[in-house]
C-alpha cells in the first residue's frame, strides 16, 4: 500500500503542475486582450519560457508577440492624430523588434497534430499576416531609431525588414523597386557603422552593392570601415572596384591600391600602375605625389623630391604635394646637419649658409600646406621642428598653439 500511496501522490503533483502553467498562459493572454502594456504581459508569462510543459508551445511566444504588435498599432493610430506620447517613437521601435522576435519563436513551434494524425496550425496564419501587414513598418521603425540615435536598433529593424523579404513564407507579394531596396540596405550599413558594428556594416555594404547600389559614397564608406577594421584585403577589393568607376575624379582609390602593393613589397606592380595612371591623366597632381611616396619608400629621396616638385608644377595648391615637398626639404636639411663641420666657427657659417635657407624654404611650403588643410598635423609636426632649428621662438610657440587646438 505504501508504494501505491507514493505513486498516487506523484500523479497528483504532476496533475496539479500542468494547470498552474496553463493558468499563466491564460493570465498573460487575458492581459494581452485587455490591452495591458507588452512588458507587463511578458512579466506574467515569463515562468512559461522555462517550464518544460510550455517552453515549446507556440502560444507561449505568440501571446507576447501579439501584445507588442497590438501596442504598435495603438501607438500608430495616436501618431496619425499627433497624440503620440513623448516616448512613443521609442516604444514603437521596441514593439516592432520584440513583436517580431516573439513571433519568429512561435512560428516554427506552431504545429498541432489532431487525433487523425493531420497536422494543423493555430497561430501561423495570424503571425504571417501580421508580419506581412507590418513589413513597411520595420523600415519606419529603423528610421525612427536612427533619428533617436539608437543605431543598434536601427540596424536590427532593417535586418528584420530584409529577413522577411528573404523568407518565402513571410515575403509580401509586392515590394519597393530594387533601387529603393538597395538604398535601404545601404542605410542599414550606415546604422551598423554608427553602432560600431564594423563587420556587419561591411557585410551590408556588400549586399547593397550586390543589389545594384554603386554610388561613390558606397565605396568611400566601405573603404573607411575596412580601414578601421585594419582589413587591408577589403580595402584593396573596394578600391579596385571603385577605381574604374570613379578613379578619374578621385585618385585616392589608386593610392589605396598602390598602398596594398607597398605592404606586400611589390614595387614593380605599384610603379607600373602609377605610370599607367600618369600616362592616362598627366594633369593629375596627386599621381605624382603617389609616385614620389613610392620612391620615398625605396629610399630614393632625390627622385621622390622631384616627383613632389612635379606635382606642384601641375597644381601649386595641392596640400599633399606642398607637405611632401616641405618634408623632403626638411630631411635634406637634417642630412646636411649630420655632415656639418665640428669646429664652432665653421659649423655656424655652414649652418647659416647651407641649412637655414633650406629650413626657411621648407617652412614656406609647410605653412601653405597647413593653410590649405588645417587637419594636416604632419605639416605642423615638421613646422615645429623647423622653427626650433631656426631659433624662431615666436613661430615655434605659434605652431604649438595650433597643435593644441
Amino acid at each position: 500500500m505504501k508504494k501505491l500511496t507514493i505513486l498516487t501522490a506523484g500523479l497528483l503533483i504532476g496533475t496539479l503542475a500542468m494547470p498552474a502553467q496553463k493558468q499563466v498562459l491564460k493570465d498573460a493572454e487575458q492581459a494581452m486582450k485587455d490591452g495591458k502594456a507588452p512588458a507587463e504581459v511578458v512579466t506574467i508569462i515569463t515562468p512559461a519560457f522555462s517550464d518544460p510543459e510550455t517552453a515549446e508551445m507556440a502560444q507561449t511566444y505568440f501571446i507576447p508577440g501579439k501584445a507588442y504588435f497590438s501596442d504598435y498599432d495603438d501607438l500608430f493610430a495616436l501618431k496619425q492624430f499627433n497624440k503620440l506620447p513623448e516616448d512613443g517613437n521609442a516604444k514603437m521601435v521596441t514593439d516592432m523588434l520584440e513583436g517580431y522576435t516573439f513571433f519568429m519563436k512561435a512560428l516554427p513551434l506552431d504545429t498541432v497534430v489532431d487525433a487523425k494524425g493531420k497536422v494543423k496550425t493555430k497561430y501561423s496564419k495570424d503571425i504571417v499576416n501580421t508580419i506581412r501587414g507590418h513589413h513597411s513598418d520595420f523600415n519606419n521603425a529603423a528610421i525612427a531609431a536612427w533619428e533617436l540615435k539608437d543605431y543598434p536598433s536601427a540596424y536590427k529593424a532593417w535586418a528584420d525588414y530584409f529577413e522577411v523579404i528573404d523568407n518565402p513564407v513571410l515575403a509580401p507579394k509586392s515590394l519597393p523597386a530594387d533601387t529603393i531596396l538597395a538604398e535601404i540596405r545601404f542605410n542599414q550599413a550606415l546604422a551598423a557603422w554608427q553602432a560600431d558594428q564594423l563587420a556587419d556594416a561591411l557585410a551590408a555594404f556588400e549586399k547593397s552593392k550586390a543589389m545594384g547600389y554603386n554610388k561613390k559614397q558606397l565605396y568611400d564608406y566601405a573603404i573607411s570601415v575596412a580601414s578601421n577594421m585594419q582589413n587591408d584585403a577589403a580595402v584593396y577589393q573596394w578600391a579596385t572596384e571603385a577605381e574604374p568607376l570613379y578613379g578619374n575624379e578621385d585618385p585616392n582609390y589608386l593610392g589605396f591600391i598602390i598602398n596594398h602593393y607597398l605592404q606586400s613589397k611589390d614595387f614593380d606592380k605599384a610603379f607600373s600602375m602609377i605610370d599607367e595612371a600618369i600616362a592616362k591623366n598627366p594633369s593629375n597632381a596627386q599621381y605624382y605625389v603617389v609616385k614620389g611616396i613610392l620612391y620615398d619608400n625605396q629610399d630614393k629621396k632625390a627622385e621622390a623630391k622631384d616627383m613632389f616638385k612635379k606635382a606642384l608644377e601641375v597644381d601649386s595648391q595641392n596640400p599633399m604635394a606642398l607637405m611632401q615637398y616641405g618634408r623632403s626639404l626638411c630631411e635634406e636639411a637634417y642630412k646636411l646637419s649630420d655632415a656639418a663641420p665640428t669646429s664652432p666657427e665653421e659649423s655656424e657659417k655652414y649652418y647659416n649658409e647651407k641649412i637655414v635657407p633650406i629650413f626657411k624654404e621648407a617652412a614656406d611650403y609647410l605653412e601653405r600646406a597647413w593653410n590649405l588643410d588645417n587637419n594636416n598635423t604632419d605639416a605642423l609636426r615638421y613646422l615645429e621642428n623647423v622653427y626650433y632649428n631656426l631659433h624662431d621662438e615666436q613661430m615655434y610657440q605659434d605652431v604649438q598653439s595650433r597643435m593644441n587646438k
